[in-house]
């Protein structure tokens, strides 16, 4: 029996494991240029015994998969390193008591939190340790950064020296909003020393910006990707294996799919690029329209595309130029 007689025999006997296939979920993470251009510049870093580096991104680019994407690259390229995730919530005032334990509850610290901010910071700092001394290396990612005090800075400075001192690598990644530009110029005016230390490089986690971006994405599902785990069969494998028998493969689809955007953002993609949760709800609804035809066995024409764009609601979307401008707009109605 060839392969892909087991892939059909396969879907038909377990529908619920094609239900769960990554892209018919909009749950894939794929490699994109942006996320490899980011990977790329962190591991760069990472090579320093301490360093920082700030990534600011519009709504919706993508910024959560890149974070899930570097915690699964952070063992390969640094094996024994920790990985931890904190994300600060808005809040008018700063305090290091509860930064601490925000940052215990992350990290699951099983034992009693003690009640002293002395005692917490203790049990903190050498949790941090236990966990980065067996690759003697500490990735420490700031998910919505915008967030941040500039008091939390000098705190999160504490932590990484302490670590620096006990021979522990440390690299602090921050992801945020369009606001945490303006957030670096009002740090730089409160805090120069501190914001040169953790945002010295801020730079735009960009969006798809034209067809080979696209390409990058798709070819990431011909052919490195897997679904079901040990399969080694590629997401488009699985999805079209008459197709793709025949030589079909999505990354062929690339202009089509980037003519299809531009199309029905009325050229808007020329300056605004295109977010990547569109292009996963557009692969969604392309893989489900596919189920039974295979489009032929050959090709997704570009009616196909479009179709799915509209489907997803696209057309309706605030485009990320003026959804960042409204956040911010908000956000200082909030300021007291």
């Amino acid at each position: 029996m060839d392969k892909q007689t087991i892939i059909e025999e396969i879907q038909a006997t377990y529908p619920s494991l094609r239900d769960r296939h990554p892209l018919l979920m909009a749950s894939a993470v794929l490699p994109t240029a942006p996320v490899k251009e980011v990977a790329a510049l962190v591991f760069d870093r990472a090579q320093r015994f301490r360093s920082s580096i700030a990534f600011w991104a519009h709504p919706l680019c993508g910024k959560s998969s890149c974070i899930y994407a570097l915690q699964k690259l952070a063992p390969i390229q640094c094996p024994g390193s920790a990985f931890v995730i904190y994300e600060p919530s808005s809040k008018d005032m700063a305090a290091e008591g509860a930064l601490i334990e925000d940052l215990l509850s992350i990290i699951d610290f099983e034992p009693r939190v003690l009640r002293s901010l002395a005692g917490k910071r203790e049990q903190l700092l050498r949790a941090l340790y236990a966990m980065s001394v067996a690759g003697r290396h500490l990735f420490l990612v700031v998910d919505e950064a915008q967030n941040l005090h500039v008091k939390d800075l000098g705190w999160l400075k504490r932590i990484v020296n302490w670590l620096n001192t006990r021979e522990v690598k440390v690299t602090v990644i921050l992801f945020g909003q369009s606001q945490l530009c303006t957030m670096h110029q009002r740090f730089m005016a409160e805090m120069p020393d501190l914001t040169i230390r953790f945002m010295a490089e801020l730079v735009e986690f960009r969006s798809l910006q034209d067809a080979d971006d696209l390409r990058v994405v798709l070819k990431s599902c011909d052919d490195e990707t897997e679904y079901p785990r040990g399969s080694g069969w590629s997401y488009t494998q699985y999805l079209w294996p008459n197709a793709h028998a025949n030589g079909f493969r999505l990354a062929s689809c690339a202009t089509d799919l980037y003519d299809a955007f531009r199309s029905q953002s009325a050229g808007a993609v020329d300056h605004e690029g295109i977010s990547m949760q569109w292009v996963a709800e557009t692969l969604m609804l392309v893989g489900q329209d596919g189920e039974s035809s295979e489009f032929g066995g050959m090709t997704i024409p570009r009616e196909a595309w479009e179709r799915a764009i509209v489907d997803s609601g696209y057309r309706s979307r605030t485009p990320a130029v003026l959804a960042a401008t409204a956040m911010g707009r908000a956000r200082t109605r909030r300021q007291p």
